[in-house]
């Protein structure tokens, strides 16, 4: 006789396989949802750390490969080109060119306000000056009313090529001297203090700061020309606020400065922007503008 235990509503099936058949029980599925949760609460964390570095890699090679296409605008042109005007929308015949187009006169202070790399100008797509999180790049240049004598933008405003170092040092110097952002890692940025990192004085000045708003995206401009004020996660952080597009460009001592420092978590200080702020003798130099020996 068969001593197995038999279901009476299954017609002799084994209770043992009448179960397995029925599926997992509460308790197995919380044990199971319970594992999930464990292994999301190791993995996720790491997952979001690695997407979120491949994002700024990625985002580093776009800023370095507008660097270039500036350079070449120089070789040609002699000068940096004006920002683009962020604020207007897709599908605005002027969205993309530098402000004023073309670029004859002083930018305009709309583009400088509102101050996004110019890609038509410089004969790219909108992707390639747009960073990883789908913000357009804002673009800093040293120029407009307050510097009109030393604007990198206007006729030749980067050509020193009628500059001979060895019997016109001073002419070197002053140029360097008039011209470039300052560039600082924390604010207060006293002259000559360790957070200061480039300099007019020390004629490190950056010609132009290319700035993408990181993760969070404030500051920035969207594609379709949207500002985005407010955070897209934590921050922004004071040095953050400093880098925010939509303002004036600070041309005014001692504020004269953008912010170029390390990523942070920390709430009360997030920061996540990534600038590059090549120095004027080094766009001037890639273009071969820089100053020559007489012959």
């Amino acid at each position: 006789m068969n001593n197995k235990a038999f279901d009476p509503s299954s017609s002799g099936m084994p209770l043992r396989q009448a179960a397995r058949l029925r599926g997992f029980s509460l308790v197995e599925m919380a044990l199971v949802l319970l594992i999930v949760g464990l292994l999301a609460s190791v993995f996720l964390p790491a997952t979001n750390t690695m997407l979120d570095n491949s994002r700024r890699k990625e985002t580093r090679a776009t800023l370095e490969a507008v660097e270039q296409a500036m350079v070449r605008f120089v070789v040609v042109n002699g000068r940096l080109p004006c920002p683009a005007n962020g604020a207007l929308p897709a599908g605005n015949v002027e969205q993309g060119l530098e402000q004023p187009h073309p670029g004859t006169a002083a930018c305009t202070a709309a583009a400088l306000t509102n101050g996004v790399v110019p890609w038509r100008t410089l004969g790219l797509a909108q992707d390639d000056v747009t960073d990883a999180w789908n913000t357009m790049i804002t673009y800093r240049v040293w120029a407009g009313a307050a510097v009109a004598v030393s604007s990198l933008t206007q006729p030749d405003g980067m050509n020193m090529s009628n500059l001979d170092p060895a019997t016109q040092n001073g002419q070197v110097q002053a140029f360097l001297q008039a011209r470039g952002f300052r560039i600082c890692s924390a604010n207060p940025c006293a002259a000559g203090a360790a957070a200061e990192l480039a300099s007019r004085t020390g004629m490190t000045g950056a010609a132009y700061a290319l700035i993408s708003h990181g993760a969070n995206r404030v500051g920035g401009f969207s594609a379709d020309g949207v500002y985005l004020g407010t955070a897209n996660g934590p921050g922004p952080g004071p040095l953050e606020n400093i880098n925010f597009n939509a303002l004036a460009p600070r041309t005014a001592t001692p504020t004269d400065f953008y912010i170029d420092t390390a990523y942070a978590e920390n709430p009360a200080a997030y920061y996540d922007d990534i600038v590059l702020r090549p120095t004027v003798m080094s766009v001037v130099q890639g273009a071969n503008l820089g100053p020559r020996q007489a012959p």
